[in-house]
């Protein structure tokens, strides 16, 4: 029988972490306004994404925040202020960095000086995260994965089987799309079909609905099941 750890482990070894990440400190309880500062901008495989790094973490560990549009903003100071810069069509929260997603209609330096000084003097730190409004509770990842034989991934039920692909997601995906920007949430699990739906830069990245989707679809088949297909749900489409 061969657990989900162990392959995961040979392929990629112990989790560590990203650059920088060890010497940023959370905010003290019920410290929510601190100064923060961009360090530096990073530019995304999305050319139309850009990727803030901020001086201090943004939002609770292991949490994120999404506003995809202006009407999603609606009771978030800081996201209305962002969104009053010409052309910004969402944003992504995760860690220590802000994604702003902008239209193709303007480039990144017409708009780079107005987005830094929204950042600075109007980000404040998110202790609750998107995830908390989730009312399924998840297992830790690390404990589910230890627990689970591959060879009995079929036979599970769709719940099931959405926890462990979910476990897989934090293992080894979502740590290579944060560090471009972007994010993934799981939508559910129909049989063998995963929905998913893209955050951040991922969002309206061109590679996101060929060589990501392929990946994530391949690498899923590869340690679950081979009949696993992988489809992307636009969560605003109504």
């Amino acid at each position: 029988m061969t657990k989900i750890t162990r392959f995961l482990s040979d392929l990629f070894g112990p989790k560590h972490p990203r650059p920088g990440e060890d010497r940023l400190s959370d905010p003290e309880e019920g410290e929510t306004k601190r100064q923060f500062k961009v360090v530096r901008f990073v530019q995304t495989p999305n050319p139309e994404a850009g990727q803030f790094i901020m001086s201090h973490p943004v939002v609770r560990p292991g949490g994120t925040r999404t506003f995809s549009s202006p009407d999603t903003s609606k009771d978030d100071a800081f996201a209305q202020t962002m969104f009053k810069v010409f052309g910004v069509e969402s944003l992504f929260l995760k860690e220590n960095f802000v994604t702003v997603t902008k239209s193709s209609t303007i480039n990144w330096t017409s708009v780079m000086g107005a987005l830094q000084e929204a950042l600075e003097k109007n980000l404040v730190y998110y202790e609750k995260a998107d995830e908390d409004e989730q009312p399924v509770e998840k297992e830790t990842a690390k404990s589910l994965l230890e627990e689970v034989d591959v060879e009995d991934f079929p036979n599970f039920d769709n719940e099931q089987k959405g926890k462990i692909i979910d476990a897989v997601l934090d293992h080894a995906i979502r740590p290579a799309l944060a560090n471009d920007g972007g994010g993934i949430t799981l939508i559910g699990v129909d049989g063998d079909v995963v929905q998913i739906h893209y955050q951040g830069a991922c969002g309206t990245c061109p590679s996101s609905t060929t060589g990501t989707l392929q990946y994530i679809e391949t690498f899923l088949q590869d340690t679950l099941h081979k009949n696993l297909t992988v489809k992307t749900v636009d969560t605003h489409a109504a």
